[in-house]
């Protein structure tokens, strides 16, 4: 090799190695001075609390330390927010969803609204599980489920829509338990089932069980069933299965619980770098093992602990992996409203 012809490819070298460097850099000081969205499709709730306690400490953990806001994007049981991150935030990894697992089994039900699957988008991990409960007015007379069960008064249950636990929960509960309840859909969002509760315009409400339980404990609702997955505290309450009638009751409650096993799930767009996938999904790791996170969960009454992006994953696939005679089953009693 001659001495110029060497000196070029020195030269050619150099300058791969300083451009690698800077794309490496440029990469790593991505999430400096910018701003990461936590979107969530609820406007209260222990979703969005549990939301935006991650959203208080994630930042710490991202290089460059990059703030880190929550917005709501309530509608349509989570599925708008949903929706939005899949099809129209940037795949850039500055837009989070803090999803609802319940949206899998509107994607499963195939409901209308849907535009999204769940198996594409980049899961970061979850906060931690969080079962289902179906609760009554506080000042209804009714103690136990079989008193409920006994009683000859239908019950209202106000729901926002299909695919959420406020809808399918007491949907099963009716169709396979027995309890006489009118479902009332089209609320935006739990706080708005919350407040109907408490004006005494519908008598029963489900959502996740820490949601409620939150709600009991100021005394607005009283809790008479919860799914398979216990919450701390709703560890007596009879588990929905166990009330069913019938072999396929039982398995549509068991459907129904795998969300719960998910929980509190974050996750990016498809096509998200996988870089900052990685990063996204150490930091959050992270942040809820933090001491601060901790304490501050504690205090909102909310049970914290991480779930990996695998085991997230493991689980909506077992969920979308049904039989064609489940889902003919299942489309009788989960699906969109005319």
């Amino acid at each position: 090799m001659s001495y110029r012809r060497g000196v070029k490819v020195l030269a050619c070298f150099i300058t791969y190695m300083i451009a690698a460097a800077a794309c490496a850099w440029g990469q790593a000081n991505f999430y400096e001075g910018k701003t990461v969205t936590v979107l969530i499709g609820a406007k209260s709730g222990s979703l969005e609390i549990a939301a935006q306690i991650v959203s208080h400490h994630l930042g710490k953990y991202l290089p460059g330390k990059p703030a880190v806001i929550l917005q709501h994007m309530p509608g349509a049981a989570h599925l708008l927010a949903t929706n939005n991150v899949f099809n129209v935030a940037k795949p850039d990894g500055l837009t989070i969803l803090a999803s609802n697992p319940n949206v899998a089994i509107a994607q499963l039900s195939k409901v209308e609204q849907v535009r999204f699957d769940v198996r594409k988008f980049q899961w970061l991990g979850s906060s931690g599980a969080d079962g289902a409960a179906f609760s009554i007015r506080s000042d209804l007379p009714y103690k136990t489920f079989d008193e409920l069960k006994k009683s000859d008064r239908e019950l209202v249950a106000g729901t926002t829509g299909p695919g959420s636990n406020a809808h399918d929960f007491p949907l099963l509960l009716k169709e396979f338990a027995g309890l006489k309840l009118k479902l009332v859909s089209g609320y935006p969002s739990n706080s708005d089932v919350l407040l109907a509760i408490e004006r005494k315009e519908v008598d029963s409400w489900s959502a996740l069980a820490t949601t409620i339980k939150l709600a009991a404990d100021r005394g607005a609702v009283r809790p008479l069933v919860r799914g398979r997955v216990a919450s701390p505290g709703f560890e007596n309450l009879p588990v929905d299965e166990e009330l069913a009638t019938s072999a396929l009751g039982k398995s549509l409650m068991a459907i129904k619980s795998i969300p719960g096993a998910i929980g509190r799930a974050f996750a990016v767009a498809p096509g998200t770098p996988a870089d900052r996938v990685a990063q996204l999904r150490d930091a959050l790791a992270k942040a809820i093992k933090d001491p601060e996170l901790i304490a501050e969960a504690k205090k909102a009454k909310i049970d914290m602990q991480f779930i990996g992006a695998d085991e997230v994953l493991k689980n909506f696939n077992a969920l979308m992996n049904q039989t064609p005679d489940t889902l003919k089953e299942m489309g009788k009693y989960i699906k969109a409203e005319s």
